[in-house]
């Protein structure tokens, strides 16, 4: 053997003369492979001027002094070049790029690039990992930008009653979570010990709607009473139909002058119907079109175009008792300008009622809807309310 199978380090024969030289030569090797760094390994020609020592990679379709040396390792030494074949294992550091390479006994790789991060059982920043907390990060802060655009953070969780949330503790001890727990709605939960939880907050996720389970309602005033149907209620009112929601029952002895009735409701008609729709205050005691009329309201025609819009009415007691009036004002606003629900934008009707009985027992303020002969009118969100009671 006359070189070392690793370095490929020059061996002293028995009886060599001039020993030196031989021993300076495997010195000389081994100062230019341990700790093995390059000047550059994108040159495929030796530079015009190199100092003993210097190293570098030699790239590929190498010519000149480097000429079928590609891939070797080439050391500057006494005026020309010494070229070292690589080992398997071999680490380099190339200072032009300021990166670390591995030999495979082919290619010089790259061992730490974010592609070899993919698939960790677990990732420490500053923290320990485990298997509960596959990801953990201790930091004053965490930043998580975008990449030009868009940045979503996302929770996906596997079914229904699993939990996507975050979790936010003081001394490790839950006191605030929000987002999926345990079911599909959107809540935020808190705790005063991390054990017993309550739900501060709720969305349901098909209605939007929002709930706040231990927040005390507000209650209406004594002076306020709703009525309400949140129900489609159509198509129809080809004929007169009382208005399902706009009924409220007239507490005893509760009306005084300045008392009002305010209704709200949507409606949508198709091409059918080209009448003139009427809307009617009704009192009595049987919420029904049977009860008697205290002012009907035409609006002007409808025209045979699909549309919709919004009907409000305001009715104010003036006077009460056996000989009460009101007076009511209805505004009709839709859609198109100037077909559909009415031939006009915007159209409005007043009306002043004849004197009437208000003291009547168990009665009732409502409305009636008639759109027409052949009308198909769909009516939701009917809201009533009788405020300013005594």
């Amino acid at each position: 053997m006359s070189d070392t199978p690793m370095l490929g380090l020059p061996l002293l024969s028995a009886a060599q003369a001039q020993k030196h030289v031989t021993h300076n030569e495997a010195l000389l090797r081994l100062d230019a492979l341990v700790h093995l760094s390059v000047i550059a390994r994108n040159l495929a020609a030796p530079p015009a001027a190199a100092a003993d020592g210097d190293r570098y990679l030699v790239a590929a379709s190498a010519s000149g002094a480097w000429a079928g040396q590609a891939g070797l390792l080439a050391l500057a030494q006494g005026g020309g070049w010494v070229f070292i074949t690589p080992r398997k294992g071999w680490r380099l550091w190339v200072e032009s790029e300021g990166k670390l390479l591995a030999f495979d006994g082919t290619l010089w790789r790259e061992p730490f690039t974010i592609t070899d991060l993919a698939n960790l059982a677990h990732l420490g920043v500053n923290a320990t990992a485990d298997d509960v907390n596959r990801l953990a990060v201790s930091s004053a802060a965490s930043l998580f930008n975008h990449a030009g655009s868009d940045h979503r953070l996302k929770l996906n969780k596997n079914a229904v009653g699993d939990t996507a949330s975050l979790l936010y503790q003081t001394n490790w001890s839950g006191r605030a979570e929000m987002g999926l727990t345990g079911s599909e709605d959107f809540r935020i939960n808190v705790s005063g010990d991390g054990a017993a939880w309550k739900t501060a907050l709720q969305i349901d996720r098909a209605s939007g709607a929002v709930s706040l389970p231990f927040t005390p309602q507000p209650v209406a005033p004594a002076g306020v009473l709703y009525a309400q149907s949140l129900a489609l209620q159509g198509p129809g009112f080809a004929a007169d139909s009382y208005l399902g929601g706009s009924a409220i029952a007239i507490p005893s002895g509760r009306l005084k002058p300045g008392t009002r009735y305010v209704l709200a409701f949507d409606a949508a008609k198709t091409a059918a119907g080209v009448a003139a729709p009427v809307l009617t205050l009704r009192f009595g005691a049987a919420a029904a079109v049977s009860d008697a009329v205290l002012g009907a309201m035409s609006f002007p025609v409808q025209t045979a175009v699909a549309d919709d819009g919004r009907i409000t009415l305001e009715v104010t007691f003036r006077s009460v008792g056996v000989g009460a009036v009101v007076q009511a004002v209805a505004a009709l606003s839709h859609g198109l300008p100037s077909t559909g629900l009415a031939n006009v934008p915007g159209p409005m009707r007043r009306v002043t009622s004849a004197a009437f009985d208000a003291t009547a027992a168990n009665a009732v303020i409502g409305v009636s809807l008639n759109a027409g002969a052949a009308a198909a009118w769909s009516v939701s969100l009917v809201q009533a309310r009788l405020e300013n009671l005594a």
